[in-house]
């Protein structure tokens, strides 16, 4: 089975209390916790007239690690901006003490805003991230918001260089599953205790094969491919994840287990006290 890119997926949320594609409640509750946490905010670029948002921890502590937290790339997936927001809801700015955080919250927000995995121009908004010679560079598969992305890359290398953590969902799966990277030839920890996150809320894939990729023990382990966190990985981010809830399961608990994944990322890569 393949997924179609211009299928529409929408779902409704009970803690939200919209439709998974209401990308203006989402912009509107996203200020508010901008707001109230005293983000910082720089707008990228636009897509299709909505912003794209990179927002920072209020002051960058040289002794913290830089961490990036990533969710919107299909928009398809819903669960991730909507777990990030929610994440941001149960948040205390006393963790910026401990972690420069960044975010970008929302990448796709046309495909966001029709439930459609590919953005308004049918580009695929995680792929195109491309090196040549060490120096990254657009490709003819590199979309708008890819594009922009890329013009930015030393400050989202800079803001992930300690870890970067992006938030997927597989609309034909009722099982959870990760990619990461990690400087090793086997998962350690990091691995696992993402994994573990989002197990306490759905079954973990079975060993196999998802996307010709081989998964054990529900983790697909250092792929490169033309990713944007296979990009950051490459080009220096200390550890990363593509975490993957299953989008045949209840929206609700798909953001619970998002906003679980990344404070499980988060608790790994605060600076130790």
């Amino acid at each position: 089975m393949s997924r179609n890119p211009f299928e529409c997926h929408s779902w409704h949320s009970e803690i939200f209390q919209c439709k998974s594609t209401d990308v203006s409640h989402f912009y509107s509750l996203l200020e508010q916790e901008k707001v109230r946490l005293g983000l910082n905010t720089m707008k990228l670029g636009e897509a299709g007239g909505y912003p794209l948002w990179f927002m920072q921890s209020p002051e960058q502590n040289a002794g913290n690690h830089n961490v990036l937290i990533s969710a919107g790339f299909h928009g398809e997936e819903a669960a991730g901006p909507w777990g990030l927001l929610h994440l941001l809801q149960q948040m205390d700015a006393c963790l910026f003490e401990q972690v420069n955080l960044s975010l970008l919250p929302l990448v796709n927000p046309t495909g966001f805003a029709n439930g459609h995995r590919f953005n308004e121009l049918g580009e695929n908004p995680n792929r195109g991230f491309y090196l040549e010679s060490g120096v990254p560079k657009p490709g003819e598969d590199t979309s708008l918001e890819g594009k922009i992305l890329l013009e930015h890359t030393e400050l989202l290398l800079a803001a992930s260089c300690d870890g970067i953590l992006t938030c997927h969902e597989d609309v034909l799966q009722t099982d959870t599953y990760v990619y990461t990277f990690e400087p090793a030839e086997t998962p350690g920890a990091f691995s696992h205790t993402l994994r573990d996150a989002l197990g306490e809320f759905f079954p973990i894939a079975k060993d196999g094969s998802i996307d010709d990729c081989p998964v054990q023990d529900g983790v697909i382990f250092n792929h490169f491919d033309t990713s944007f966190e296979s990009f950051l990985v490459q080009q220096g981010a200390r550890v990363g994840c593509c975490s993957e809830t299953p989008a045949q399961q209840s929206l609700d608990q798909r953001i619970l287990a998002n906003a679980s994944v990344m404070n499980a990322f988060l608790a790994m890569t605060k600076t130790p006290v």
